[in-house]
């Protein structure tokens, strides 16, 4: 790659990192719902949701490669051994194709759902779901949030045996959530427990 073709592929990695960061957020949070709602949501389910988790380490991945673009151009400019600037940006793209698909994968492969059998959870830097059986829980609450007078819903805590499951109350949980709640009161005998805690 000769100095002047060295220059032009600097200006548009450049232009090319500019435009992928501020389409990070965008882009990152319809890769997460499309792939999700696409191949991983079933209709056995009776839930399912992306974390907050997923959408921000899908978002990071697109904020990470701007910035090791830029720094592939300014290595560009400024160096004009071609043999060695050809191996290093070879090593810059694998580098940037790793982080690309670890941060892809583990994205796509955090999040939860319920179905008639309990709660699957698969955590950002878990490869596995963690199921938690209807059959062993022992304790459903929901905490509201009092903010002036005001109750809004903020989270439900399952409790199966020893380990606590927490759930922020989105709004598509809030209008989702009524048929899990009526069958773990009426088949398993659980019911949901209201607290309520004052805002700081």
């Amino acid at each position: 790659m000769n100095a002047h073709n060295a220059d032009r592929a600097g200006s548009l990695l450049i232009t090319a990192a500019v435009i992928l960061f501020f389409a990070a957020v965008p882009i990152g949070i319809f890769i997460v719902t499309f792939i999700h709602q696409s191949f991983y949501l079933k209709r056995s389910h009776w839930f399912f949701a992306s974390p907050m988790s997923s959408y921000i380490t899908m978002v990071s991945v697109f904020l990470i490669i701007p910035v090791l673009l830029i720094v592939i151009a300014v290595y560009l400019f400024k160096t004009d051994e071609s043999k060695k600037r050809s191996l290093n940006l070879t090593i810059a793209s694998v580098i940037t194709l790793s982080i690309m698909a670890a941060g892809t994968f583990l994205s796509l492969d955090n999040y939860y759902y319920m179905d008639k059998t309990g709660l699957f959870y698969n955590e950002l830097l878990k490869l596995d779901e963690t199921p938690y059986n209807w059959d062993e829980m022992t304790a459903m609450k929901q905490v509201n949030k009092n903010d002036g007078g005001t109750l809004t819903p903020e989270k439900l805590i399952f409790t199966f045996g020893e380990h606590e499951k927490e759930l922020p109350l989105t709004p598509k949980l809030r209008n989702e959530i009524e048929p899990v709640i009526d069958y773990v009161e009426n088949t398993k005998g659980v019911k949901l427990v209201m607290e309520n805690v004052t805002a700081e």
